[in-house]
């Protein structure tokens, strides 16, 4: 297996060698010294044009490939060949599987059955709340949530499923050893400790906009199903989405308010035979074999007061004033204050200037 890793590291660092090199390179069964074979058996053994089997015979170093494999492991990362039983089957289903995997973090999660979340990077309140709360009430039920560690709806979706004990993937559009966006620096290290990392990039590959489509295909091959939540007309969680139905793996919306723009690929997504999402069980019934009860507790509304209840399902997920509120309910201004402090504390609404309350969950 150390022979295969060091024959697709050292072919994957050479400019120009793509999936299909390294998928050909594993039907020779990794054997292959490069920079000892010559030109034509190259070409012939790899189906490559000349001027490629000339670059790979003198850019081909397994000194270099060791060095990377041993830069590797001093980090933690793991290096999954398609060879590799840790290498998740459902990944190996889709028609453009990546040849290598590399990982940090819980590699456990790559076998379990997963279900991913993408969106846009502008979120609304709305949007951010659905997303957290969604997440969260799937990893609390064991299933790993999948997502590309981006702003917006990726990282509140990575949050969510932290929260209830991170059953969390990050898939990036960069290398495993990189950081984009900057600002998600604590968010890659709380995936990286309690859930997993996941790059089809060699470390030291930086970030660039035409790796995120193809990212997305690892994201949406990984799950049995994708969630979107909120994303524009033209958006890449569409892409994801499409890339779902070509895998044949299922796609589930979530509806927002008609003239919202940042609804109108969820929308789009509905009237092309999408499943639209109200609640956590209009996914779970999909697959009855997940179909368990919330593994934490708190997580669920059992510990809420019967007043507690009633009040939070005036509470909308966008916002509503506490006037609003209370004309909506006949309780007495200090007790109304004293319910919503406590549904605070319980984090199931968060309170912004206004004063306003947004339902969280």
């Amino acid at each position: 297996m150390e022979n295969a890793i060091l024959i697709m590291l050292g072919l994957s660092s050479i400019a120009n060698v793509g999936r299909k090199t390294l998928r050909r390179a594993a039907q020779q069964e990794y054997r292959t010294n490069y920079s000892r074979d010559s030109v034509s058996n190259i070409q012939e053994a790899l189906q490559v044009s000349a001027e490629l089997a000339d670059l790979i015979k003198n850019q081909f170093s397994l000194e270099a490939a060791k060095r990377k494999y041993a830069y590797c492991r001093e980090r933690n990362i793991h290096i999954l060949t398609r060879k590799d039983e840790r290498y998740p089957g459902c990944l190996s289903e889709i028609p453009d599987p990546p040849e290598l995997l590399y990982a940090i973090g819980n590699l456990e999660l790559l076998n379990k059955d997963k279900l991913s979340i993408v969106g846009t990077r502008t979120p609304t309140v709305y949007g951010k709340n659905v997303a957290c709360s969604l997440a969260q009430e799937i990893a609390d039920r064991g299933i790993p949530v999948v997502s590309g560690l981006a702003r917006g709806i990726d990282s509140q979706a990575h949050k969510g499923a932290l929260e209830a004990g991170g059953l969390t993937i990050g898939v990036l559009g960069c290398a495993i050893d990189q950081i984009y966006p900057n600002e998600n620096k604590a968010l890659f290290a709380r995936v990286k400790e309690y859930g997993l990392l996941l790059s089809e990039y060699p470390p030291g590959t930086a970030f660039n906009k035409g790796y995120f489509p193809e990212r997305n295909r690892i994201i949406s091959g990984l799950s049995l199903g994708t969630i979107v939540v909120e994303a524009a007309s033209r958006s890449g969680s569409l892409i994801t989405a499409d890339m779902a139905m070509e895998q044949g793996r299922d796609v589930f919306a979530i509806p927002g308010p008609i003239h919202s723009p940042k609804s109108a690929g969820c929308h789009y997504l509905i009237q092309q035979g999408a499943k639209l999402v109200h609640s956590i069980q209009d996914i779970i019934e999909e697959y009855p074999h997940l179909l368990s009860a919330p593994q934490n507790r708190q997580s669920t509304e059992a510990g809420l007061t019967d007043e507690e209840l009633v009040l939070l399902e005036q509470i909308p997920f966008d916002c509503i004033s506490l006037e609003a509120l209370a004309a909506k309910i006949n309780i007495a201004a200090s007790h109304l204050s004293y319910i919503l402090l406590s549904l605070q504390v319980k984090k199931y609404i968060i309170q912004s200037p206004g004063p306003v309350y947004t339902r969280t969950r």
